[in-house]
Protein backbone atom coordinates (compact mmCIF):
# COMPACT_ATOMS: atom_id res chain seq x y z
CA UNK A 1 0.00 0.00 0.00
CA UNK A 2 1.16 3.37 -0.55
CA UNK A 3 1.97 5.37 2.24
CA UNK A 4 2.33 9.31 2.68
CA UNK A 5 5.16 9.78 3.50
CA UNK A 6 6.81 7.11 2.36
CA UNK A 7 9.00 6.81 5.51
CA UNK A 8 8.06 7.13 9.06
CA UNK A 9 9.65 10.58 10.31
CA UNK A 10 11.90 11.11 12.80
CA UNK A 11 9.60 12.65 15.20
CA UNK A 12 7.48 9.43 15.29
CA UNK A 13 8.61 8.25 18.77
CA UNK A 14 5.91 5.71 18.92
CA UNK A 15 6.54 2.24 18.50
CA UNK A 16 2.90 1.07 17.72
CA UNK A 17 2.55 3.45 15.14
CA UNK A 18 6.01 2.87 13.56
CA UNK A 19 4.94 -1.39 13.55
CA UNK A 20 1.39 -0.01 11.77
CA UNK A 21 3.00 2.39 9.14
CA UNK A 22 5.19 -0.59 8.17
CA UNK A 23 2.17 -3.43 8.02
CA UNK A 24 0.68 -0.69 5.58
CA UNK A 25 3.31 -0.82 3.66
CA UNK A 26 4.00 -4.13 3.20
CA UNK A 27 0.11 -4.65 2.27
CA UNK A 28 -0.27 -5.59 -1.35
CA UNK A 29 -2.66 -3.22 -2.53
CA UNK A 30 -1.64 -0.38 -5.53
CA UNK A 31 -5.49 1.03 -4.87
CA UNK A 32 -4.93 2.37 -1.57
CA UNK A 33 -3.48 5.09 0.10
CA UNK A 34 -2.43 5.68 3.51
CA UNK A 35 -1.46 9.41 4.96
CA UNK A 36 0.11 8.94 8.27
CA UNK A 37 -0.21 11.62 11.52
CA UNK A 38 -3.24 13.84 9.99
CA UNK A 39 -3.88 16.79 11.98
CA UNK A 40 -6.76 18.81 11.97
CA UNK A 41 -6.66 22.31 12.13
CA UNK A 42 -10.26 22.37 14.04
CA UNK A 43 -11.61 20.07 15.98
CA UNK A 44 -14.65 20.08 18.26
CA UNK A 45 -13.22 19.55 21.72
CA UNK A 46 -9.35 19.99 20.95
CA UNK A 47 -7.25 23.45 19.63
CA UNK A 48 -5.56 21.04 17.41
CA UNK A 49 -6.27 17.35 16.58
CA UNK A 50 -4.77 14.12 15.43
CA UNK A 51 -5.64 10.74 13.72
CA UNK A 52 -3.04 8.31 13.31
CA UNK A 53 -3.54 7.05 10.15
CA UNK A 54 -6.28 8.16 7.21
CA UNK A 55 -6.70 4.98 4.45
CA UNK A 56 -8.45 6.41 1.31
CA UNK A 57 -9.98 2.73 -0.43
CA UNK A 58 -12.12 2.02 -2.85
CA UNK A 59 -14.53 0.72 -0.14
CA UNK A 60 -14.05 2.92 2.39
CA UNK A 61 -12.31 5.83 4.50
CA UNK A 62 -10.66 4.68 7.42
CA UNK A 63 -9.29 5.86 10.47
CA UNK A 64 -7.25 4.10 12.60
CA UNK A 65 -6.23 4.96 15.65
CA UNK A 66 -3.33 3.30 17.49
CA UNK A 67 -2.75 2.99 21.44
CA UNK A 68 0.40 1.48 22.24
CA UNK A 69 2.01 -0.02 25.39
CA UNK A 70 -0.02 -0.16 28.53
CA UNK A 71 -3.65 0.69 28.33
CA UNK A 72 -6.85 0.31 31.22
CA UNK A 73 -9.31 1.59 32.28
CA UNK A 74 -10.63 2.72 35.59
CA UNK A 75 -13.43 4.66 36.93
CA UNK A 76 -14.84 5.79 33.98
CA UNK A 77 -11.24 7.48 33.13
CA UNK A 78 -8.71 5.81 30.69
CA UNK A 79 -5.22 5.67 31.01
CA UNK A 80 -2.14 5.36 28.24
CA UNK A 81 1.23 4.11 28.60
CA UNK A 82 3.50 2.68 31.03
CA UNK A 83 2.80 2.97 35.21
CA UNK A 84 4.09 6.22 36.83
CA UNK A 85 4.40 7.77 33.68
CA UNK A 86 0.53 7.46 32.22
CA UNK A 87 -1.65 10.02 29.80
CA UNK A 88 -4.63 10.24 31.82
CA UNK A 89 -7.53 11.07 29.09
CA UNK A 90 -11.39 11.01 29.54
CA UNK A 91 -12.39 9.51 26.24
CA UNK A 92 -11.52 5.85 25.28
CA UNK A 93 -9.74 4.68 22.14
CA UNK A 94 -12.86 4.67 20.05
CA UNK A 95 -14.47 8.18 21.29
CA UNK A 96 -11.69 9.48 20.19
CA UNK A 97 -11.06 7.82 16.94
CA UNK A 98 -15.24 8.47 16.49
CA UNK A 99 -14.38 12.48 17.07
CA UNK A 100 -11.51 12.76 14.58
CA UNK A 101 -13.25 11.17 12.31
CA UNK A 102 -16.37 13.27 12.35
CA UNK A 103 -14.22 15.89 12.86
CA UNK A 104 -12.30 15.11 9.49
CA UNK A 105 -15.33 14.32 7.27
CA UNK A 106 -16.68 17.57 7.90
CA UNK A 107 -13.64 19.59 6.40
CA UNK A 108 -12.93 17.67 3.83
CA UNK A 109 -16.74 17.80 2.80
CA UNK A 110 -15.86 21.33 2.72
CA UNK A 111 -13.26 21.02 -0.22
CA UNK A 112 -14.43 18.04 -1.75
CA UNK A 113 -18.64 17.83 -1.67
CA UNK A 114 -20.39 16.56 1.34
CA UNK A 115 -19.28 13.05 1.57
CA UNK A 116 -22.39 11.78 2.12
CA UNK A 117 -23.96 12.98 -1.01
CA UNK A 118 -20.86 11.77 -3.01
CA UNK A 119 -21.87 7.90 -1.19
CA UNK A 120 -18.08 7.96 0.22
CA UNK A 121 -18.61 5.43 3.40
CA UNK A 122 -16.53 5.82 6.74
CA UNK A 123 -15.43 4.35 9.47
CA UNK A 124 -12.97 3.70 12.27
CA UNK A 125 -10.89 1.26 13.27
CA UNK A 126 -8.55 0.87 16.97
CA UNK A 127 -5.42 -0.52 17.28
CA UNK A 128 -3.60 -1.90 20.30
CA UNK A 129 -0.61 -3.79 19.27
CA UNK A 130 0.18 -4.87 22.80
CA UNK A 131 -2.40 -5.31 25.03
CA UNK A 132 -6.50 -7.24 23.88
CA UNK A 133 -8.88 -5.11 25.62
CA UNK A 134 -11.84 -7.02 27.43
CA UNK A 135 -15.55 -6.82 25.39
CA UNK A 136 -16.71 -3.75 26.26
CA UNK A 137 -20.67 -2.09 25.15
CA UNK A 138 -18.25 0.70 23.79
CA UNK A 139 -17.32 -0.98 20.42
CA UNK A 140 -18.36 -3.95 18.07
CA UNK A 141 -15.57 -6.52 17.70
CA UNK A 142 -14.55 -5.47 13.82
CA UNK A 143 -13.81 -1.82 14.88
CA UNK A 144 -11.05 -3.06 17.01
CA UNK A 145 -7.81 -5.10 16.69
CA UNK A 146 -6.07 -6.12 19.74
CA UNK A 147 -2.60 -7.86 20.20
CA UNK A 148 -3.49 -11.24 19.09
CA UNK A 149 -5.59 -10.08 15.59
CA UNK A 150 -2.71 -7.79 15.13
CA UNK A 151 -0.22 -10.43 15.46
CA UNK A 152 2.24 -7.95 15.01
CA UNK A 153 1.04 -6.78 11.73
CA UNK A 154 0.11 -9.64 10.19
CA UNK A 155 -2.86 -9.76 10.98
CA UNK A 156 -4.06 -5.96 9.82
CA UNK A 157 -4.78 -6.56 6.31
CA UNK A 158 -7.62 -9.04 7.70
CA UNK A 159 -8.44 -6.74 10.18
CA UNK A 160 -9.17 -3.47 7.75
CA UNK A 161 -11.07 -5.97 5.52
CA UNK A 162 -13.28 -6.66 8.09
CA UNK A 163 -13.70 -3.48 9.35
CA UNK A 164 -14.92 -2.28 5.96
CA UNK A 165 -17.17 -4.74 5.24
CA UNK A 166 -18.63 -4.29 8.68
CA UNK A 167 -18.69 -0.32 7.97
CA UNK A 168 -20.03 -0.76 4.87
CA UNK A 169 -23.10 -2.44 6.12
CA UNK A 170 -23.66 0.31 8.07
CA UNK A 171 -23.47 3.27 5.43
CA UNK A 172 -26.14 1.73 3.53
CA UNK A 173 -26.41 5.12 0.90
CA UNK A 174 -22.64 4.20 -0.07
CA UNK A 175 -21.67 4.00 -3.80
CA UNK A 176 -19.04 1.87 -3.87
CA UNK A 177 -16.60 1.28 -4.92
CA UNK A 178 -15.96 5.28 -4.67
CA UNK A 179 -14.64 6.45 -8.24
CA UNK A 180 -10.73 6.67 -8.50
CA UNK A 181 -10.93 10.44 -9.14
CA UNK A 182 -12.87 11.04 -6.51
CA UNK A 183 -10.35 9.18 -4.18
CA UNK A 184 -7.46 11.21 -6.14
CA UNK A 185 -9.46 14.26 -5.35
CA UNK A 186 -9.82 13.58 -1.56
CA UNK A 187 -6.14 12.86 -1.48
CA UNK A 188 -5.33 16.51 -3.03
CA UNK A 189 -7.88 17.73 -0.64
CA UNK A 190 -5.85 16.58 2.62
CA UNK A 191 -2.29 16.78 1.65
CA UNK A 192 -2.48 20.61 1.23
CA UNK A 193 -3.75 21.88 4.84
CA UNK A 194 -3.29 18.81 6.81
CA UNK A 195 0.20 16.62 5.60
CA UNK A 196 2.47 20.05 4.91
CA UNK A 197 5.64 18.70 3.20
CA UNK A 198 8.74 18.93 4.81
CA UNK A 199 11.57 21.13 3.58
CA UNK A 200 14.32 19.35 2.30
CA UNK A 201 16.37 19.66 5.52
CA UNK A 202 13.58 17.49 7.52
CA UNK A 203 13.39 14.96 4.54
CA UNK A 204 17.37 14.48 5.01
CA UNK A 205 16.62 13.90 8.66
CA UNK A 206 14.26 11.57 8.11
CA UNK A 207 16.22 9.66 5.58
CA UNK A 208 19.27 9.80 7.84
CA UNK A 209 16.94 7.81 10.72
CA UNK A 210 16.34 4.95 7.51
CA UNK A 211 19.82 5.23 6.63
CA UNK A 212 20.88 4.05 10.09
CA UNK A 213 17.88 1.91 10.20
CA UNK A 214 19.01 -0.23 7.12
CA UNK A 215 22.65 -0.39 8.29
CA UNK A 216 21.94 -1.87 11.15
CA UNK A 217 20.05 -4.72 9.49
CA UNK A 218 23.18 -5.12 7.14
CA UNK A 219 25.38 -5.23 10.16
CA UNK A 220 23.57 -7.99 11.76
CA UNK A 221 23.75 -9.91 8.74
CA UNK A 222 27.47 -10.08 9.70
CA UNK A 223 27.03 -11.75 13.22
CA UNK A 224 25.78 -14.58 10.93
CA UNK A 225 28.76 -15.24 9.26
CA UNK A 226 31.52 -14.46 11.86
CA UNK A 227 32.41 -18.35 12.15
CA UNK A 228 33.79 -17.84 8.87
CA UNK A 229 37.67 -16.87 8.67
CA UNK A 230 38.08 -15.54 4.90
CA UNK A 231 34.62 -14.26 3.71
CA UNK A 232 33.74 -11.64 0.68
CA UNK A 233 30.39 -9.47 0.22
CA UNK A 234 29.47 -8.34 -2.95
CA UNK A 235 27.08 -5.39 -3.21
CA UNK A 236 26.48 -2.17 -5.77
CA UNK A 237 27.30 1.57 -4.41
CA UNK A 238 24.96 2.15 -1.38
CA UNK A 239 24.11 -1.40 -0.58
CA UNK A 240 26.44 -0.53 3.17
CA UNK A 241 30.07 -2.65 2.29
CA UNK A 242 31.95 0.30 3.85
CA UNK A 243 29.61 0.27 7.06
CA UNK A 244 30.26 -3.46 7.13
CA UNK A 245 33.90 -3.56 6.67
CA UNK A 246 34.28 -0.81 9.34
CA UNK A 247 32.34 -2.89 12.11
CA UNK A 248 34.14 -6.07 10.79
CA UNK A 249 37.78 -4.17 11.60
CA UNK A 250 36.09 -3.01 14.97
CA UNK A 251 35.19 -6.78 15.86
CA UNK A 252 37.94 -8.51 14.81
CA UNK A 253 40.32 -5.90 16.77
CA UNK A 254 39.37 -7.63 20.29
CA UNK A 255 40.77 -10.47 18.98
CA UNK A 256 43.93 -9.72 17.48
CA UNK A 257 46.18 -7.11 15.45
CA UNK A 258 43.85 -5.89 12.42
CA UNK A 259 44.88 -3.76 8.98
CA UNK A 260 42.14 -2.35 6.88
CA UNK A 261 43.19 -1.15 3.47
CA UNK A 262 41.55 0.69 0.27
CA UNK A 263 42.76 1.95 -3.12
CA UNK A 264 41.51 5.05 -2.57
CA UNK A 265 43.50 7.21 0.18
CA UNK A 266 40.74 9.44 1.04
CA UNK A 267 38.71 6.68 2.24
CA UNK A 268 41.08 5.64 4.27
CA UNK A 269 42.05 8.79 6.00
CA UNK A 270 38.04 8.85 6.88
CA UNK A 271 38.05 5.64 8.36
CA UNK A 272 41.45 5.98 10.43
CA UNK A 273 39.68 8.73 11.77
CA UNK A 274 35.85 6.48 12.67
CA UNK A 275 38.44 3.72 13.62
CA UNK A 276 40.58 5.70 15.77
CA UNK A 277 39.66 4.47 19.21
CA UNK A 278 40.23 0.94 18.04
CA UNK A 279 43.94 -0.87 17.72
CA UNK A 280 43.01 -1.04 13.65
CA UNK A 281 45.92 0.29 11.22
CA UNK A 282 44.49 2.06 8.77
CA UNK A 283 46.76 2.58 5.21
CA UNK A 284 45.85 3.15 1.52
CA UNK A 285 46.90 0.58 -0.28
CA UNK A 286 49.56 2.42 -2.48
CA UNK A 287 51.36 2.66 1.25
CA UNK A 288 51.11 -0.81 2.46
CA UNK A 289 55.06 -0.69 2.00
CA UNK A 290 55.09 0.71 5.23
CA UNK A 291 53.85 -2.43 6.86
CA UNK A 292 56.50 -4.60 5.23
CA UNK A 293 57.87 -7.41 7.41
CA UNK A 294 54.61 -7.51 9.91
CA UNK A 295 51.74 -9.81 9.38
CA UNK A 296 47.94 -8.95 10.86
CA UNK A 297 45.40 -11.53 12.22
CA UNK A 298 42.52 -10.16 9.74
CA UNK A 299 42.41 -8.66 6.40
CA UNK A 300 39.67 -6.06 6.22
CA UNK A 301 40.02 -4.66 2.16
CA UNK A 302 37.10 -2.34 0.90
CA UNK A 303 36.39 -1.28 -2.88
CA UNK A 304 38.25 -4.63 -3.18
CA UNK A 305 37.63 -4.55 -6.98
CA UNK A 306 40.38 -2.06 -7.63
CA UNK A 307 42.99 -4.49 -6.87
CA UNK A 308 41.03 -7.27 -8.22
CA UNK A 309 44.96 -8.64 -9.90
CA UNK A 310 47.02 -10.82 -8.94
CA UNK A 311 50.16 -8.50 -7.67
CA UNK A 312 47.46 -6.63 -5.48
CA UNK A 313 46.36 -10.04 -3.93
CA UNK A 314 50.27 -11.09 -3.70
CA UNK A 315 50.80 -8.06 -1.63
CA UNK A 316 48.09 -8.65 0.58
CA UNK A 317 48.93 -11.87 0.87
CA UNK A 318 51.77 -11.11 2.48
CA UNK A 319 50.59 -9.36 4.73
CA UNK A 320 47.91 -11.82 6.60
CA UNK A 321 49.26 -14.47 8.81
CA UNK A 322 48.48 -17.29 7.00
CA UNK A 323 48.66 -16.09 3.64
CA UNK A 324 45.63 -15.63 1.83
CA UNK A 325 44.66 -19.34 1.79
CA UNK A 326 44.88 -20.13 5.38
CA UNK A 327 44.77 -16.90 7.18
CA UNK A 328 41.71 -14.41 8.22
CA UNK A 329 40.09 -11.66 6.20
CA UNK A 330 37.43 -9.99 4.80
CA UNK A 331 36.99 -8.19 1.08
CA UNK A 332 34.18 -6.39 -0.05
CA UNK A 333 33.37 -5.66 -3.89
CA UNK A 334 31.01 -3.93 -5.96
CA UNK A 335 30.42 -6.55 -8.84
CA UNK A 336 29.54 -3.87 -10.69
CA UNK A 337 32.94 -3.13 -11.72
CA UNK A 338 33.41 -6.12 -13.86
CA UNK A 339 30.72 -4.90 -16.02
CA UNK A 340 31.69 -1.07 -16.43
CA UNK A 341 35.24 -0.80 -16.34
CA UNK A 342 36.25 -4.47 -17.51
CA UNK A 343 39.81 -3.71 -18.27
CA UNK A 344 41.06 -3.01 -15.07
CA UNK A 345 39.35 -6.07 -13.53
CA UNK A 346 41.03 -9.85 -13.45
CA UNK A 347 39.15 -12.05 -13.70
CA UNK A 348 41.28 -15.01 -13.05
CA UNK A 349 42.29 -13.41 -10.13
CA UNK A 350 38.65 -13.05 -8.74
CA UNK A 351 38.55 -16.86 -9.71
CA UNK A 352 41.42 -17.60 -7.32
CA UNK A 353 40.08 -15.59 -4.74
CA UNK A 354 36.84 -16.64 -4.48
CA UNK A 355 37.78 -20.49 -4.54
CA UNK A 356 39.55 -19.33 -0.63
CA UNK A 357 36.72 -18.00 0.96
CA UNK A 358 32.63 -18.05 1.06
CA UNK A 359 30.85 -15.30 -1.29
CA UNK A 360 28.09 -13.74 0.53
CA UNK A 361 25.71 -11.56 -1.82
CA UNK A 362 25.23 -9.47 -3.56
CA UNK A 363 23.40 -7.34 -1.04
CA UNK A 364 20.33 -6.43 -2.12
CA UNK A 365 19.44 -3.80 0.03
CA UNK A 366 20.37 -0.15 -1.04
CA UNK A 367 20.37 1.77 2.03
CA UNK A 368 22.10 4.89 0.55
CA UNK A 369 20.46 6.16 -2.52
CA UNK A 370 16.80 7.02 -2.94
CA UNK A 371 14.35 5.10 -5.54
CA UNK A 372 14.70 8.20 -7.43
CA UNK A 373 18.66 8.15 -7.87
CA UNK A 374 19.20 4.39 -8.12
CA UNK A 375 16.17 4.14 -11.02
CA UNK A 376 18.28 6.85 -13.00
CA UNK A 377 22.06 5.30 -12.53
CA UNK A 378 20.26 2.10 -13.41
CA UNK A 379 18.95 3.56 -16.60
CA UNK A 380 22.60 4.85 -17.98
CA UNK A 381 24.94 2.04 -16.67
CA UNK A 382 22.80 -0.97 -16.26
CA UNK A 383 24.11 -1.71 -13.21
CA UNK A 384 22.65 -3.67 -10.19
CA UNK A 385 22.39 -1.21 -7.07
CA UNK A 386 20.55 -3.12 -5.45
CA UNK A 387 16.62 -2.51 -3.71
CA UNK A 388 16.64 1.24 -3.03
CA UNK A 389 15.26 1.16 0.46
CA UNK A 390 16.44 4.52 1.83
CA UNK A 391 12.96 5.88 0.61
CA UNK A 392 11.32 8.21 -2.00
CA UNK A 393 12.99 11.70 -2.96
CA UNK A 394 12.84 14.20 -6.18
CA UNK A 395 14.13 12.89 -9.36
CA UNK A 396 17.71 13.91 -10.34
CA UNK A 397 17.77 17.60 -11.75
CA UNK A 398 19.73 17.71 -14.87
CA UNK A 399 20.32 21.27 -16.03
CA UNK A 400 21.22 22.37 -19.10
CA UNK A 401 24.59 24.73 -19.48
CA UNK A 402 26.07 26.83 -21.87
CA UNK A 403 29.96 26.65 -20.52
CA UNK A 404 31.85 27.50 -17.39
CA UNK A 405 30.46 31.02 -16.68
CA UNK A 406 26.69 29.54 -17.27
CA UNK A 407 27.13 26.36 -15.29
CA UNK A 408 28.80 28.64 -12.37
CA UNK A 409 25.83 31.10 -12.37
CA UNK A 410 23.33 28.31 -12.45
CA UNK A 411 25.09 26.27 -9.69
CA UNK A 412 25.08 29.46 -7.70
CA UNK A 413 20.99 29.30 -8.11
CA UNK A 414 20.51 25.85 -7.35
CA UNK A 415 22.94 26.18 -4.19
CA UNK A 416 21.03 29.30 -3.03
CA UNK A 417 17.91 27.36 -3.22
CA UNK A 418 19.34 24.42 -1.14
CA UNK A 419 19.83 27.32 1.75
CA UNK A 420 16.94 28.35 1.67
CA UNK A 421 15.36 24.87 2.44
CA UNK A 422 17.43 25.19 5.17
CA UNK A 423 20.35 22.54 4.16
CA UNK A 424 23.80 22.79 5.57
CA UNK A 425 26.43 23.59 3.70
CA UNK A 426 28.00 20.54 5.07
CA UNK A 427 25.61 18.39 3.09
CA UNK A 428 26.37 19.47 -0.32
CA UNK A 429 29.35 18.62 -2.42
CA UNK A 430 30.35 19.77 -5.46
CA UNK A 431 31.74 16.73 -7.73
CA UNK A 432 34.06 17.69 -10.78
CA UNK A 433 34.27 15.02 -13.11
CA UNK A 434 37.23 16.57 -14.71
CA UNK A 435 38.38 17.06 -11.73
CA UNK A 436 40.55 20.05 -12.11
CA UNK A 437 40.26 23.01 -9.71
CA UNK A 438 42.05 25.70 -12.10
CA UNK A 439 39.22 24.96 -14.55
CA UNK A 440 36.21 24.10 -12.58
CA UNK A 441 33.22 26.38 -12.98
CA UNK A 442 33.17 26.47 -8.95
CA UNK A 443 36.17 28.58 -9.04
CA UNK A 444 33.74 30.99 -10.93
CA UNK A 445 31.14 30.31 -8.22
CA UNK A 446 30.47 33.40 -6.22
CA UNK A 447 30.99 30.67 -3.53
CA UNK A 448 34.05 29.95 -4.45
CA UNK A 449 36.20 31.65 -1.15
CA UNK A 450 33.69 29.67 1.06
CA UNK A 451 34.59 26.15 -0.80
CA UNK A 452 36.78 23.60 0.91
CA UNK A 453 38.54 20.97 -0.80
CA UNK A 454 37.70 17.44 0.37
CA UNK A 455 41.04 16.03 0.05
CA UNK A 456 42.65 18.59 2.78
CA UNK A 457 39.65 18.45 5.29
CA UNK A 458 38.68 14.56 5.04
CA UNK A 459 38.90 12.89 8.06
CA UNK A 460 39.01 16.28 10.20
CA UNK A 461 36.47 18.86 11.57
CA UNK A 462 37.01 21.01 9.17
CA UNK A 463 34.16 19.34 7.10
CA UNK A 464 31.79 19.91 9.16
CA UNK A 465 31.86 23.55 8.10
CA UNK A 466 31.50 24.80 4.31
CA UNK A 467 31.23 23.45 1.03
CA UNK A 468 32.93 20.83 -0.31
CA UNK A 469 35.23 20.14 -3.42
CA UNK A 470 36.13 17.27 -4.73
CA UNK A 471 37.38 15.10 -8.00
CA UNK A 472 35.13 11.98 -8.40
CA UNK A 473 38.16 9.91 -7.71
CA UNK A 474 38.64 11.39 -4.77
CA UNK A 475 35.46 11.39 -3.56
CA UNK A 476 35.05 7.08 -4.46
CA UNK A 477 34.09 5.50 -0.68
CA UNK A 478 32.36 8.76 0.15
CA UNK A 479 28.72 10.32 -0.14
CA UNK A 480 26.91 13.24 0.69
CA UNK A 481 23.05 14.13 1.07
CA UNK A 482 23.40 16.44 -2.19
CA UNK A 483 26.29 15.85 -4.93
CA UNK A 484 26.14 18.50 -7.40
CA UNK A 485 27.61 16.73 -10.71
CA UNK A 486 29.99 19.54 -12.53
CA UNK A 487 32.27 19.95 -15.04
CA UNK A 488 31.18 17.40 -17.61
CA UNK A 489 31.68 17.19 -21.15
CA UNK A 490 30.71 14.58 -23.50
CA UNK A 491 34.27 13.12 -23.73
CA UNK A 492 33.54 12.01 -20.09
CA UNK A 493 31.31 9.52 -20.65
CA UNK A 494 32.97 7.69 -23.75
CA UNK A 495 33.79 4.47 -22.01
CA UNK A 496 33.91 5.81 -18.56
CA UNK A 497 30.72 4.24 -16.75
CA UNK A 498 32.66 3.37 -14.11
CA UNK A 499 33.36 7.24 -13.87
CA UNK A 500 29.65 7.72 -14.10
CA UNK A 501 28.27 4.98 -11.53
CA UNK A 502 30.63 6.49 -9.00
CA UNK A 503 29.68 9.60 -9.72
CA UNK A 504 25.77 9.16 -9.45
CA UNK A 505 25.58 6.77 -6.62
CA UNK A 506 27.42 10.03 -4.20
CA UNK A 507 24.50 11.49 -3.35
CA UNK A 508 21.81 9.99 -1.09
CA UNK A 509 19.23 12.21 -1.61
CA UNK A 510 19.84 14.81 -4.23
CA UNK A 511 21.73 14.63 -7.40
CA UNK A 512 22.05 17.59 -9.47
CA UNK A 513 24.41 17.52 -12.79
CA UNK A 514 24.94 20.44 -15.14
CA UNK A 515 24.86 19.33 -18.59
CA UNK A 516 27.05 20.69 -21.09
CA UNK A 517 26.10 21.14 -24.83
CA UNK A 518 26.64 17.20 -26.72
CA UNK A 519 26.20 15.51 -22.78
CA UNK A 520 22.47 15.19 -22.73
CA UNK A 521 22.35 13.46 -26.17
CA UNK A 522 25.29 11.04 -25.13
CA UNK A 523 23.41 10.16 -21.83
CA UNK A 524 20.51 9.44 -23.85
CA UNK A 525 22.75 7.26 -26.22
CA UNK A 526 23.81 5.31 -23.19
CA UNK A 527 19.99 4.77 -22.01
CA UNK A 528 19.21 3.74 -24.98
CA UNK A 529 22.05 0.94 -25.00
CA UNK A 530 21.73 0.31 -21.91
CA UNK A 531 18.14 -0.93 -23.13
CA UNK A 532 19.01 -3.06 -25.99
CA UNK A 533 21.72 -4.53 -24.83
CA UNK A 534 19.82 -5.21 -21.96
CA UNK A 535 22.76 -4.19 -19.64
CA UNK A 536 25.73 -1.64 -19.77
CA UNK A 537 26.94 -0.77 -23.14
CA UNK A 538 30.22 -2.66 -23.76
Amino acid sequence: MRIIPSEVSSSTRSRAERSVFAALKAIPDARSVALHSVHLPRHARKRVGEIDFVVIMPELLLFIEVKGGRVRQQDGKWYYGPSGAEERSGESPFTQASGGMHAFERQLGERVGDLRTLGVPSGYLVITPDVDLGRTTEFEPEQYLGSKAYDGGRGLAEGIARAARFWRARNWWAKTPVPAPLREKMLKAIRPDFDLVPNLRARLTDLDVTFERLTEEQMDRLDELESNPRLIWTGGAGTGKTFLAAEAARRSSTTGSVLFTAVNPTLTTHLAEILSDHPVTVLPFDRLAEAQGRTFDHLIVDEAQDLMTFDGLGVLDGLSAGGLEQGRWTFMLDQNNQLLAPTSFDHEAWDYLRGLGTVYGPLKRNCRNTVQIVKEVQAYTGADLGVASAGEGERPLFQNVQDVRDEAALLDAYVADLLQQEVSPQDITLLSVAGDWESSSARLSRRASKIEHFTEVVGSARTGRRLTWSSVTDFKGHENHVVCLIDLDPEHLDGRLDALYVACTRARAQLWVACRPGVRKRLGDLGMATITRGGAPK
